[in-house]
């Protein structure tokens, strides 16, 4: 997934006498034990003793500096997003609605609000569209959506944030998360992580969303227990009719349908950048469809297994990840 833009890295911070007049704190101690709203300049917030007590509805990074942490508004670059036929997208939909949905039956247990969702597969097959689309979702609820790239920062600031606005919906975002866990089977890297998923620092009403092209290099503590992942969703190449909707909602009218017909039928097999790539290069370029089919398949790994689906015409399955695949 291609990185988020992000807003220009603010000029060294300083606090003057406006700021001490909104109640912006001074120190880093300051910062860490008054969190009561944030203060909003040069394009990011940061937690302040009183200036603006909610945060804009969006996507955000979580970045430090000499004066503590702040988060970052950004933006995902990508195509137009589709619902497409046979993704998973609207079971993990489902999903979560009925998780915030159900949130007063977590308070009468006595159980933390918060759940974990994990998706693997070859790259290209959809990952990146699905967390656009949730993000969408997440921030039409008010709610904010956190990257995480520093497992020990998030911690800091989770916290931060539930002591300004409590009762906030929160999705993270993991990406690649195999590249979280370090050389060795106990190394920082991995403590952190597990600490951020389940330590004992952990928030309430929080979804944690986090996808890998490489399951077989996570271990099992992270995949087969739940309470860090709790569904796990394994993409599969889009069916034919995902192909058939990705393909016709950009080409349109622009070939015969006898042709479209043709590509959509010779790119079994195919994921959606795969997809993307046969329009630009064929469509775009006038380079030749077999052409282009041939240079595509050929450069798809044999050890991804390429799957036709099941036969209820999905393009994904839901479980853990089997101990054949790892």
């Amino acid at each position: 997934m291609a990185s988020p833009r992000t807003n220009p890295m603010p000029k060294k911070y300083q606090a003057d006498e406006s700021d001490e007049e909104k109640g912006c704190p001074k120190s880093k101690e300051e910062h860490k034990s008054a969190y009561v709203q944030w203060i909003y300049r040069n394009g990011v917030y940061r937690p302040a003793g009183g200036a603006v007590a909610k945060i804009v509805p969006g996507i955000y990074t979580m970045e430090n500096d000499n004066t503590g942490w702040f988060l970052s508004p950004c933006e995902f670059p990508s195509d137009k997003l589709l619902r497409l036929p046979g993704m998973p997208i609207e079971f993990i939909l489902d999903q979560i609605n009925k998780f915030w949905d159900r949130r007063e039956l977590f308070e009468n247990v006595g159980l933390l609000h918060k759940r974990g969702i994990l998706m693997y597969g070859p790259a290209g097959c959809g990952k990146t569209s699905i967390i656009r689309l949730l993000s969408d979702d997440i921030v039409k609820r008010g709610g904010i959506v956190l990257m995480i790239t520093n497992c020990r920062l998030s911690e800091e600031v989770l916290r931060g944030v539930r002591q300004i606005e409590p009762d906030r919906p929160i999705l993270t975002i993991i990406e690649d998360i195999e590249t979280f866990m370090g050389q060795a089977e106990e190394s920082s890297s991995a403590r952190a992580l597990l600490s951020f998923l389940d330590g004992e620092t952990q928030v309430n009403h929080i979804v944690h969303l986090a996808t890998t092209n490489k399951p077989q290099e996570l271990e099992d503590r992270i995949v087969k227990r739940p309470g860090r992942f709790d569904v796990i969703v394994q993409l599969l190449q889009p069916v034919r009719g995902a192909r058939e909707a990705y393909l016709r909602n950009i080409l349109k009218d622009f070939m015969a349908e006898r042709e479209f017909q043709a590509m959509v039928n010779a790119t079994e097999g195919m994921g959606l950048a795969h997809l993307r790539e046969v329009i630009v290069a064929h469509y775009c370029l006038g380079h030749g469809l077999q052409e282009t089919l041939k240079r595509l398949k050929g450069n798809i790994k044999d050890k991804l297994k390429i799957s036709k689906g099941d036969d209820h015409g999905l393009g994904f399955s839901v479980d853990f990840v089997a101990d054949e695949d790892r």
